[in-house]
């Protein structure tokens, strides 16, 4: 049929251009799961030097009792480990011209701003991820009622096992123990101000615990409450349950196991500071080199579990 038609552009496909939506779509959103449990160090801040010092004191050496009238009082003592909190600069950028800006249907400060939010947020959870995990207490699942402990910090073998109840009970039983695998007497991680620990899973180790049936029957009892960025409604064995799907802080293939990661988190277990803002910008001139700075964590070592490689 001779005539114009939209099929062929030539014959009138041509008369419309296609139109850009006025939502823009966005890869991901960034949360902060790991810094929410960190604490800013009160007095420390501006025109204060790069790095603070901080002591941590141990339990008495030995334990107190009944005594006799005419006995003596015993005598112990207590140790003092000493340890710091440093400052690291961070930081990132977007530069735009000023002829994107004007011929742009979208004004690229917001999605540049967002964009540059997410970032931040990623890089900054990733570090305290990376200093919780840098403790010395390391467990490793062998089995689905099996485990290995190092108290080194470094693993001496890989997980084989699936995350599930039981080893969350472990890792639960050992901090309030101060015993981490025979032999292996520490000091005792104390819980967060609520009682209950925290444990973070990857996608992987949650999806282990959440298939066992015996979690499944003790999460009937559990109870709701204010939750943390990626909690889960359910508090099982004293344990807030935390969800983070950011493999670059908690890994979901470690080797040859595609079977997850995941970390004890007890009080107090690390130290931030942000000296001069977010440290991230969004830089319309093109070239131009960002001024940032922020502040890395100190962790207290002994602060937390990592149950390793998975």
């Amino acid at each position: 049929m001779a005539g114009q038609n939209w099929t062929v552009a030539a014959d009138g496909g041509h008369f419309a251009n296609p139109r850009l939506s006025s939502k823009l779509r966005f890869h991901n959103t960034s949360r902060y799961i790991f810094r929410q449990f960190s604490r800013p160090e009160p007095g420390f801040g501006k025109q204060r030097g790069e790095s603070i010092d901080f002591d941590k004191v141990s339990m008495a050496e030995t334990q107190g009792g009944q005594i006799g009238e005419f006995q003596d009082i015993p005598e112990t003592k207590f140790s003092i480990v000493k340890d710091s909190l440093s400052v690291t600069e961070y930081g990132n950028s977007i530069p735009w011209t000023g002829k994107l800006e004007t011929l742009s249907e979208f004004n690229p400060s917001q999605p540049v701003q967002k964009v540059i939010l997410n970032d931040q947020k990623k890089v900054l959870d990733e570090e305290v991820a990376d200093q919780l995990k840098a403790g010395d207490i390391k467990y490793i699942a062998t089995g689905s009622s099996t485990q290995t402990w190092d108290v080194d910090g470094t693993p001496s073998t890989q997980a084989t096992s699936q995350f599930n109840f039981f080893h969350l009970k472990e890792m639960v039983d050992a901090a309030r123990k101060g015993i981490f695998g025979s032999g292996n007497s520490g000091n005792i991680i104390p819980p967060m101000s609520d009682g209950n620990y925290v444990i973070v899973l990857s996608v992987s180790a949650a999806r282990g615990l959440f298939d066992d049936p015996e979690y499944q029957d003790a999460a009937h009892f559990a109870y709701p409450r204010k939750l943390f960025n990626g909690e889960i409604d359910e508090i099982t064995y004293n344990a807030r349950i935390v969800k983070s799907n950011n493999s670059d802080a908690l890994a979901e293939e470690v080797g040859d196991n595609a079977i997850g990661e995941a970390i004890l988190i007890g009080d107090d277990p690390s130290l931030t500071k942000v000296l001069l803002g977010t440290g991230f910008w969004a830089l319309r001139a093109r070239g131009t080199s960002p001024q940032t700075a922020k502040s890395t964590p100190s962790t207290s070592r002994r602060r937390s579990l990592a149950n390793n490689g998975l």
